[in-house]
């Protein structure tokens, strides 16, 4: 697992082998809601094929949609505690090197 794109206290982009996940946090004004999902097959070809624009248009859906509310695609597509390990590990790890 690898970071490989971030904005900086909004989102952050992990890959492995085969599979990518994001990590994004959306500021509800009194709160901050964090999630780790996973990313389906037309997400990452955009990605392939635009770069992280591909992300920040996912992003600001995935915001637009908790402001409504509606928290169904989060929750559909939360990753398992062990992957939000390897996300955390590898955060550390990327961190680390910016050092």
């Amino acid at each position: 697992m690898h970071l490989i794109e971030q904005q900086a206290h909004f989102w952050e982009l992990y890959q492995t082998q085969d599979d990518y996940y994001l990590s994004i946090a959306v500021d509800m004004s009194s709160v901050v809601s964090c999630w780790d999902i996973y990313l389906t097959e037309v997400e990452i070809q955009a990605y392939q094929n635009k770069g992280r624009i591909a992300i920040e248009e996912l992003t600001n859906l995935i915001v637009a949609e908790t402001y409504r509310g509606d928290f169904s695609n989060l929750a559909a597509r939360k990753v398992p505690k062990e992957i939000q390990q390897q996300m955390q590990t590898a955060f550390k790890t990327w961190r680390l090197a910016q050092d």
